[in-house]
């Protein structure tokens, strides 16, 4: 297909510098099937082109003529996206690895997984596409040598987290599939060929801590709950790829995804103990009267983990959940985020004050009975 430039202005027909983060336009022309299926159902295609390559995108179905506006890498990032999406309709998809670019993937997949991983209709594949942002598809590499292995590239597109976490996603489902294949027999995550360009900047890199069964199903939660919470909380990637939690971002995101899981399975038998909460810059600290720590918490700690979910953080007690002798108890409240923690520090007063008003009247909140902030996830 053709392709051609055009701007608003004499100014911005030049090509702006490397890494400049001038707006610029660009316009490729496309047939009637194309445009078609860049549209995707209900404008879904071309809304997740223009998300991942942070683009604005006008689909002109008359003229067939479609138009990007953004920064000189994301258009040209868009145009590429695009042109895989039309290798889509008609065939395989081919992708060229001779030059080095900083929003590529790759992951080879068992053959026995494809099926796993691409999900009925694709369906697991658009999933994942939702949840990181990115763009996925299965493809040759230009210098894939031929293998009778039957394993297939899985192409990401995306910002580095973005990519990683639908790495890991991946990962996890064949591991699921095809015990083995992504951990070592010394419980180890075995190395990953990257294609050239995709390398980790600065200190971002992937931990792993091995788990039990029983500490995984704990720190799994019902349908990935807690993990998506730790998550959430510590701004940290969390995966589990069979029994190792894996844990990817930057030196300091790693390191409390670490702490809160740490935490977390230390409520399984008793309290979580955290050294000098004061001094970390990822927690405030909340006084509860002891009177109102079972209506704050509700039962089975729901109330508690309904404040989590709403606020994005990561929520417990820092004393012993037995003890009733004391007049108030701290909860600490954590997260990567300043106003993630205020934000539940503000709901919790609110509950407080509420308990107070009401009184003995008061039934926990979530119903039922209630007392303690661990445990319960």
């Amino acid at each position: 297909s053709k392709s051609r430039s055009k701007s608003r202005s004499k100014s911005r027909s030049k090509s702006p510098a490397k890494g400049s983060n001038e707006r610029v336009t660009r316009v490729i022309d496309v047939d009637k099937d194309d445009a078609a299926f860049v549209l995707g159902r209900g404008g879904s295609t071309k809304r997740k082109i223009a998300r991942v390559s942070g683009t604005e995108i006008e689909l002109d179905e008359h003229a067939l003529t479609i138009t990007l506006s953004g920064t000189a890498e994301g258009c040209s990032h868009g145009i590429d996206y695009i042109d895989y999406v039309r290798q889509q309709r008609v065939g395989p998809v081919t992708i060229s690895t001779e030059k080095e670019r900083n929003d590529f993937t790759a992951y080879a997949v068992p053959g026995d997984c494809i099926g796993f991983v691409m999900g009925r209709g694709g369906a697991t594949l658009r999933s994942m596409e939702e949840e990181w942002g990115v763009l996925m598809f299965f493809a040759k590499t230009a210098d894939q040598r031929s293998k009778d292995d039957g394993e297939e590239q899985l192409c990401i597109f995306g910002p580095l987290a973005a990519r990683r976490g639908a790495q890991l996603k991946t990962m996890s489902a064949v591991e699921h599939k095809h015990p083995g294949y992504c951990v070592s027999s010394k419980g180890e995550l075995r190395s990953v060929e990257r294609v050239p360009g995709d390398e980790d900047v600065d200190s971002w890199g992937v931990d792993s801590t091995p788990l039990n069964d029983d500490s995984f199903s704990y720190a799994l939660g019902a349908q990935g709950s807690t993990r998506r919470k730790l998550a959430a909380a510590s701004g940290c990637i969390i995966e589990y790829v069979g029994r190792l939690a894996c844990f990817a971002g930057y030196k300091q995101d790693r390191r409390r995804g670490k702490d809160y899981l740490r935490w977390l399975l230390e409520q399984r038998t008793g309290s979580s103990n955290v050294e000098n909460p004061k001094e970390r810059d990822d927690c405030t600290m909340v006084k509860v009267p002891a009177t109102s720590v079972a209506f704050l918490t509700g039962h089975r700690g729901e109330s508690l983990r309904q404040i989590e979910r709403e606020s994005s953080t990561f929520c417990f007690s820092d004393g012993d959940r037995n003890d009733r002798s004391k007049p108030f108890e701290n909860l600490l409240i954590f997260s990567f985020s300043r106003s993630a923690r205020e934000h539940a520090a503000e709901i919790v007063e609110d509950r407080i004050a509420q308990h107070k008003r009401l009184g003995d009247r008061a039934p926990p909140m979530g119903g039922g009975g209630g007392g303690g902030y661990g445990g319960a996830r």
